[in-house]
């Protein structure tokens, strides 16, 4: 894989999203590299799966713009937004837990990834945020559904109308992080809780999972198609473009 990297310890398998250079943002070959890692999880013989962002500065910054700019139509926007929800309803789908770790911040369509998994610990200096909001867009990936059962109605449609960035400890107050790890020992802690997941009988485990799913679906695919042909419509309007123009020349300026 060029964008990812996997990890093998134990029964812990890590999948980390290294791209450094971009805030771990998401190109369409990261994109089609972590549907076929969740897809082919099961081989490695893991018993929970952590899902990381390289270095300290970032989780995932979301969709990489700059790659996906080329992408300006109704119908592709609308195909890409149904594989990577097709990508992010694996998670809930896989009979092992999977964590996300928040080693920095999660941003967008970050953050979605992050509200897919089973649960979030994070450092303490990390930030998250469904940003789409100040670029004209909606998410499209599964997350207003899995927010509003995470947080409620009103603190979902409060985060996603104002794309609020929350510290850890806000959004731990909150529910939408479980855990806040010191950031000088969040790999260490974050090790201990997957092993220690790990030591649990892979039965154990996938009837939790598959039991706590049931009572409080996080993924409904019946929303999809209509969630993904407004996102579509939001990601080829001009007001989209116009603010990801914006956000080039404000960065360009620091």
């Amino acid at each position: 894989m060029k964008d990812l990297r996997l990890e093998i310890d134990g029964g812990v398998a890590t999948l980390v999203i290294d791209r450094p250079q971009a805030r771990n943002a998401l190109a369409r070959q990261t994109m089609r590299e972590l549907d076929d890692a969740l897809g082919s999880i099961h081989e490695t013989g893991a018993r929970v799966l952590v899902i990381r962002g390289a270095g300290e500065r970032a989780f995932c910054a979301g969709g990489d713009l700059k790659e996906l700019e080329n992408i300006r139509s109704e119908a592709g926007a609308a195909d890409m937004a149904r594989e990577m929800r097709t990508t992010l309803d694996r998670i809930p789908q896989l009979r092992i837990p999977v964590i996300a770790a928040l080693n920095g911040d999660a941003f967008g369509g970050g953050a979605e990834l992050a509200v897919a998994c089973d649960f979030r610990v994070a450092a303490r200096h990390a930030r998250i945020g469904f940003a789409q909001i100040s670029l004209g867009l909606m998410p499209a990936w599964g997350a207003s559904e899995r927010l509003a059962a995470l947080v409620g109605r009103g603190h979902a449609l409060y985060m996603l109308f104002t794309g609020e960035v929350m510290s850890a400890a806000k959004a731990r107050k909150l529910g939408l992080v479980e855990a806040v790890c010191p950031t000088e020992s969040f790999d260490d802690a974050l090790r201990n809780l997957a092993q220690t997941i790990a030591t649990a009988p892979e039965a154990a485990l996938a009837g939790i999972k598959a039991s706590v799913n049931a009572v409080r679906p996080h993924h409904n695919p019946e929303f999809a198609d209509d969630t993904i042909a407004a996102f579509a419509k939001t990601w080829a309007d001009p007001a989209h473009w116009d603010a990801v123009e914006k956000m080039e020349r404000q960065r360009r300026k620091k």
